[in-house]
């Protein structure tokens, strides 16, 4: 009786200590990362409080991985929007390798393994509830015969070039190394020209008197904008023109040391056939 009366406290002390490690390992089990947000949306959308506030667990983590599945740079490009928020972490272990995972709130994840980038995708149901944006469920215009081979890497934009009824069309084709942009009127091609950039925005509804105003998106390793150029774009005499263009590039302040957009207007009053993107981004 007297040696269980010495053992009762170390007993007490044992199970106790047992329950602070269980406590622990479960504090640390559903650690919470907080979304960095930078910047707007490329659709000029303001950030809300809901995107600031954008957080998730490790379990959430751990769902989502579950949940998503690799896509190809085209799916990306085209379906998942990209928000200026993201989680990330550093070494996540995943499939018994470490990688740099970045959560974008766009429903995508980018891993890096020092070498390669690949992408995941959640579109489930399931996914909804722990991102910002969900997948984009793109509705396709009634395209001519010739763009319907690969739908999957033709997006068309309805316009209005001549404030009239026929079927005015801006279409973007994906390319292996580029995209051709394309305009018709009345079923009718009258303008082609290919970009080199990362991905292409139509925005349908500018502020002023352009047709249309083109986006031209550069991201980095991670799939984040890095520089994004503006183009209003006017429809005069059958042909598209410019008069400038606003380039967005994010860099190094040289007063605070921290990332920030340095914005650059540039007049170039030509066609946008005659627009040289090489030669003004080296100026």
């Amino acid at each position: 009786m007297k040696n269980f009366l010495i053992l009762l406290p170390l007993i007490f002390l044992f199970y106790n200590c047992k329950g602070q490690d269980k406590d622990e390992k479960k504090r640390i089990e559903t650690k919470v990362y907080v979304a960095n947000c930078k910047g707007e949306y490329s659709t000029k959308e303001k950030l809300a409080e809901k995107d600031k506030a954008w957080s998730l667990n490790s379990n959430d983590i751990e769902k989502i991985m579950k949940l998503s599945v690799p896509i190809t740079e085209e799916e990306w490009h085209f379906s998942y929007p990209i928000t200026p928020c993201n989680i990330d972490i550093k070494d996540y272990l995943y499939k018994g390798k470490k990688y740099d995972l970045q959560i974008n709130g766009g429903s995508y994840i980018s891993f890096f393994d020092g070498k390669k980038t690949q992408i995941l995708g959640c579109e489930l149901p399931e996914c909804k509830k722990y991102f910002l944006k969900s997948k984009e469920n793109i509705d396709e215009e009634d395209l001519p015969s010739s763009f319907n081979s690969n739908s999957t890497q033709t997006k068309s934009y309805k316009v209005n070039f001549n404030k009239s009824d026929k079927n005015d069309l801006i279409i973007i084709e994906k390319n292996k190394n580029d995209y051709t942009l394309k305009a018709q009127t009345d079923n009718k091609v009258f303008f082609t020209k290919n970009f080199s950039c990362d991905f292409i925005e139509i925005d349908t509804i500018p502020k002023n008197k352009q047709a249309f105003n083109l986006v031209l998106g550069y991201t980095d390793q991670y799939q984040n904008i890095s520089r994004k150029i503006v183009i209003p774009v006017f429809f005069k005499n059958n042909d598209l023109f410019i008069e400038k263009l606003f380039i967005a590039t994010l860099g190094i302040s040289a007063k605070t040391g921290e990332e920030e957009w340095m914005q650059k207007e540039i007049y170039e009053k030509i066609t946008l056939k005659q627009l040289d993107l090489d030669k003004i981004l080296l100026e």
